[in-house]
């Protein structure tokens, strides 16, 4: 969200320095200066028409004002537009969560209303007269705060003409006189994030206030005394047998389905808030230990009484769902519902190293990095990826990314479980080092809050669009391509990148693994088979390397300690990938073992 000075706006337009309001000329061409930072904002104005002509105003006037504005092209699922007509019918709980599904921080609603008769001058002429009314809603406090009603009037030679004239003129007018408050206030509110955002699905925090309160969290640690427990699953997993039939009906391979007399081991391993007398896991009995207080805090679940739970068991392949049920004091019960097995496996893999700005060095080796993890995804040994989404150079729009994440992974289910990669740059905003970007291949370095894919919107995704409870980031985001690169992505304040992406989860069984630490940039060289250094001991672990207990299964834990160790060797200490999250996933069949 960077500010723009000196736009240039045609039109009528105002002008603001350090939070006073100038009145605006009408002079096509005017400046306008907005002195500080600006909100993420979308628009939405029901008018009649093709051309949509107050929504096209408003959007250029906050483009060239240099908002970052969100196209709501992209919110066009059944929810999406139910929340659009609730909110234009003045719901503004309807508004606020529409704006945070889809990532704004203002959201802009109005209608536009006109009608047309013969000009009362005679001949052809048409006279029309229109209406347009807005409000702008903070989302992180959820309420108004600005409005405006403007009307004009316009004699064309056509009825369309005359209609985009004075709604045109109109919507010139509500903007001059709502969006002084809107900024004043965005410079006089700090931003509320921890009002803005929820739990990740299926995070502790989540689950344990769900099961506790039967509602949605409302950001406590959990359940008070009396008071039924609440149930988080850290892990549930499919262990490999010890018969030698290490695959059969593993849980990276398919889920379950067959006979019901063949059976898979199955660790389940949780956390119970409150207190809690017995939790059974599929009918019997779970082992309960004590809980540090560090491990509370790692859990976000600070101040809380908590302890872990563990059992395993041996689940028939029939059966993809277990069901946990833990006692209060008072004999309330809860119950949760875990999948060891995954349903189908989403990935979207991006890979960039094509840049359309000569200002952004291409990357030699992120699109052939991007490729080889799509080719491994879909072979058989990742199971294969029943619906992979590939986007490599020129396919690897901002547009194209956001609909990647907010429209292709909306269809993952919570038992689902959704892999996302990317190689290519990752840049802070010159002018605004705090706003962090993935870079696609059309992004302006001077433009970054309209063209880079901001880490607001993967977040915004992940906690918002996505339901997969298992999810893995996989991030080859902090490439550099010699000196060039190094003053593109670090500036004076070393790699940010790697640690915006590390920030994007609540504690939670989703998983995060990236290249490189935050002061550190991921190497590539034709040494690593013409690959990153992070990819190439990535894959070579996923073929079977990373299969460190040799058991035939390759998990993200066993994945992770390979390509740490091997990276930080093959740099001599000059990198070192990071990773977060809790649990395990396994991710690959070993050949030998298939």
């Amino acid at each position: 969200m960077r500010l723009r000075s000196a736009s240039r706006v045609r039109g009528p337009a105002m002008l603001f320095f350090a939070g006073f309001f100038i009145a605006p000329s009408f002079a096509d061409g005017q400046d306008i200066v907005f002195d500080g930072e600006l909100p993420r904002t979308m628009v939405f104005i029901q008018e009649e028409g093709r051309g949509k002509v107050a929504a096209r105003e408003m959007t250029s006037f906050l483009v060239e004002a240099g908002f970052p504005v969100i196209d709501p092209a992209l919110a066009i699922d059944e929810a999406a537009r139910a929340l659009v007509t609730a909110a234009m019918a003045g719901d503004d709980g309807a508004a606020t969560q529409l704006g945070r599904d889809w990532g704004a921080q203002v959201l802009i609603l109005g209608v536009a209303d006109y009608g047309t008769r013969p000009s009362p001058g005679g001949g052809d002429l048409v006279t029309a007269t229109t209406e347009v009314a807005v409000r702008a809603l903070r989302l992180d406090y959820g309420e108004v705060i600005a409005d405006a009603v403007a009307d004009a009037r316009a004699i064309e030679a056509t009825d369309q003409a005359a209609r985009a004239l004075a709604i045109r003129e109109a919507t010139r007018e509500a903007i001059e006189t709502f969006i002084g408050p809107v900024v004043n206030d965005w410079a006089s509110r700090s931003w509320q994030e921890a009002m803005y955002w929820v739990p990740d699905p299926g995070s502790v925090l989540d689950a344990t206030t769900k099961t506790a309160s039967g509602q949605q969290p409302s950001g406590g640690g959990g359940a008070a005394a009396g008071e039924a427990p609440g149930l988080a699953v850290l892990r549930a997993d499919v262990l490999p047998a010890t018969d030698g039939l290490a695959t059969r009906g593993i849980g990276v391979v398919r889920k379950g389905q067959g006979r019901s007399d063949v059976q898979n081991l199955v660790r389940l391993e949780g956390v119970v808030v409150g207190d809690a007398i017995g939790v059974d896991v599929h009918g019997q009995p779970a082992e309960i230990e004590p809980i540090t207080d560090e491990e509370v805090r790692r859990l976000g679940l600070a101040g809380a009484r908590a302890q872990r739970f563990r059992r395993d068991f041996n689940l028939p392949v029939s059966q993809d769902t277990v069901q946990i049920v833990a006692q209060g004091l008072g004999g309330q019960t809860v119950h949760a519902i875990a999948a060891p097995r995954i349903d189908k496996r989403w990935a979207v893999v991006v890979g960039v190293g094509d840049y359309r700005s000569d200002d952004i060095p291409d990357l030699d080796f992120a699109p052939a990095d991007a490729r080889a993890v799509k080719e491994f995804l879909e072979s058989d040994a990742a199971g294969p990826f029943d619906e992979v989404l590939y986007l490599e150079n020129e396919q690897a729009t901002g547009a194209a990314m956001r609909e990647a994440l907010f429209v292709f992974l909306q269809q993952a289910d919570w038992d689902d479980l959704v892999v996302i990669y990317y190689a290519g740059h990752g840049a802070p905003d010159p002018g605004r080092p705090d706003n962090l970007y993935l870079l696609p291949t059309d992004a302006e370095l001077g433009a970054l809050a309209a063209t880079g894919f901001p880490m607001w919107d993967v977040k915004t995704a992940l906690r918002r669009q996505i339901a997969a409870e298992r999810v893995l980031v996989i991030a080859d985001a902090c490439h550099s391509a010699g000196a060039a690169d190094g003053d593109l992505v670090a500036g004076d304040g070393g790699n940010p990148i790697a640690g915006g992406l590390q920030g994007l989860f609540t504690p939670s069984r989703r998983l995060m693994m990236t290249a490189a630490d935050t002061n550190e940039f991921s190497l590539e060289d034709e040494r690593w088979g013409g690959h990153g250094v992070f990819t190439h001991f990535l894959l070579e672990g996923l073929r079977g390397e990373g299969d460190l207990d040799q058991n035939g299964i390759v998990t993200f834990t066993e994945l992770f300690d390979h390509v740490s160790n091997n990276v930080r060797t093959a740099t001599n200490g000059r990198q070192n990938p990071q990773r977060s999250g809790l649990g395990d996933i396994p991710l690959a069949v070993v050949d030998g073992a298939r």
